[in-house]
C-alpha cells in the first residue's frame, strides 16, 4: 500500500523530464531552423562613418623657451657724478646716439674751452712763424718745436671733448628704455645700473629640443610661439641658429630662432610656448580621432564596404585638432566608422546612419 504513493512520484519526475527534453530540443531548432528575420545576431547595427581625406601635416616638436632682446644693454656710466637732466622715459622708443641722461660737467666744459683757446693761439702762432720762416727771420727747428707743441694742444683738445662726453650718457643702438633708476639730484658711478635698453623689432627665442631630433633640425625651418601674456597670438619666425653640442645631462641640444616683433609686443624674458616644424606632407592621409580604436597597441579603423564592418589595423602619425594621419592601412575617401563600432566585431553588417534614419 505504501509503494503506490512513491511509485506516483517517480511517475511524475519522468513525465516533467521528457517534457523538458523535448522544450529544449524544440527551442534549439527553432533557433537553428528559424528564419532571419527573428535573429537578432544577423541584424545589421547602425553606424555612423565619416570618409577619410587628404591633407597637409606638419610635423612637429613641442619645447618652451624665453625671448631675448635681439640687442640688450645695461646703462652704466664709465664716470662717476651728480645726474642734472634725465632725458627719456620708461617704454620710451630712442634712436642711436640719443641723450639718455647728463651729468654735471662744468668742469670738462671749461677744460674744453682751455684747451680749444690753446689751440687757437698756438695755429695763429704757426702761421706767423711759417711767415718768418719764410724770410728767413725763424729757424726751421723752431717751427718744428711749435708743431710739436701745436699737436699736443690737438691732443689735449680731444681728451677734454672726451671726458665732457663721458658726462653725457647716450643711447648705444636704437630700441625701448626700461625703467629708470635714478633721478635729478642722484650720484651715480659705474656700478650704478641707470636702466635698460633693448632692440626689440627682432626677438631671439632659445629653446632646447631632444637629442633624437639633432638630425631633423635645419636653418630656416618654421617656429611657431605663443604665450599666456597673448593668448589671441601666435607668432612665427625661423631657426636661425643650431648648437653643434648637446648637453650629456638633459640629453637635449639648444636652438635659436628669429620672431619679427615691430610692435614691441613681446618683452624681453618672456616665457613661450614653442612648436618647431620639422617635416610638412601635403597629402597625407586624414582620418576622423573618433574613428581610431587602440587595442594592445595597435591601432584600428572600422572600414565599410558592402555594407559589411571590416575591422583593419593601421599605423597613426600625427594628431591634428580632430583628426589623425594615417600612415599605413587606409586609402583616401574610404569610410570609417566613427560611431556605433563598441558593438561591431570583424565583418559585422552595418546599415549606416543618415540624417532621418539609417540608410535602406
Amino acid at each position: 500500500m505504501h509503494l503506490l504513493p512513491q511509485l506516483g512520484i517517480v511517475l511524475l519526475m519522468a513525465a516533467l523530464a521528457i517534457g523538458g527534453g523535448y522544450w529544449i530540443t524544440g527551442a534549439g531548432s527553432k533557433r537553428d531552423g528559424g528564419s532571419p528575420g527573428n535573429s537578432r545576431s544577423n541584424s545589421p547595427i547602425v553606424v555612423e562613418i565619416a570618409h577619410t581625406q587628404l591633407g597637409q601635416v606638419k610635423e612637429s616638436v613641442p619645447a618652451v623657451g624665453t625671448a631675448r632682446a635681439a640687442h640688450a644693454v645695461k646703462i652704466v656710466s664709465t664716470t662717476a657724478g651728480l645726474v642734472t637732466r634725465v632725458a627719456f622715459h620708461a617704454g620710451q622708443r630712442v634712436a642711436p646716439g640719443m641723450l639718455l641722461i647728463e651729468l654735471d660737467n662744468e668742469s670738462e666744459q671749461a677744460a674744453v674751452h682751455e684747451a680749444e683757446s690753446e689751440l687757437t693761439n698756438l695755429r695763429l702762432q704757426m702761421k706767423r712763424a711759417e711767415s718768418l720762416l719764410e724770410r728767413k727771420l725763424l729757424s726751421a727747428a723752431e717751427l718744428d718745436e711749435l708743431r710739436a707743441r701745436f699737436g699736443m694742444a690737438e691732443a689735449r683738445l680731444a681728451a677734454a671733448r672726451s671726458r665732457l662726453q663721458k658726462r653725457m650718457i647716450r643711447a648705444p643702438f636704437a630700441g625701448v628704455v626700461g625703467l629708470r633708476n635714478i633721478n635729478a639730484g642722484s650720484y651715480i658711478d659705474s656700478d650704478t645700473v641707470l636702466t635698460t635698453l633693448d632692440d626689440l623689432d627682432t626677438i631671439e627665442l632659445e629653446f632646447r629640443v631632444p637629442e633624437r631630433y639633432f638630425g631633423a633640425v635645419h636653418l630656416g625651418q618654421t617656429v611657431s610661439a605663443t604665450s599666456a601674456a597673448f593668448p589671441d597670438h601666435s607668432f612665427t619666425g625661423a631657426v636661425h641658429e643650431v648648437d653643434t653640442r648637446i648637453d650629456p645631462t638633459a640629453r637635449a641640444f639648444r636652438v635659436r630662432a628669429k620672431l619679427p616683433n615691430p610692435d614691441a609686443l613681446l618683452p624681453d624674458g618672456l616665457f613661450m610656448a614653442v612648436r618647431l616644424t620639422i617635416a610638412k606632407r601635403d597629402n597625407a592621409v586624414l582620418a576622423p580621432e573618433e574613428a581610431v580604436i587602440s587595442e594592445d597597441g595597435q591601432s584600428y579603423v572600422y572600414v565599410v564596404m558592402d555594407g559589411i564592418a571590416l575591422k583593419t589595423a593601421i599605423t597613426t602619425g600625427q594628431r591634428l585638432d580632430a583628426a589623425i594621419e594615417i600612415l599605413a592601412g587606409l586609402p583616401p575617401d574610404a569610410k570609417v566608422v566613427t560611431r556605433g563600432h563598441q558593438s561591431l566585431r570583424d565583418r559585422s553588417p552595418v546599415k549606416i546612419y543618415q540624417q532621418g534614419g539609417p540608410s535602406p
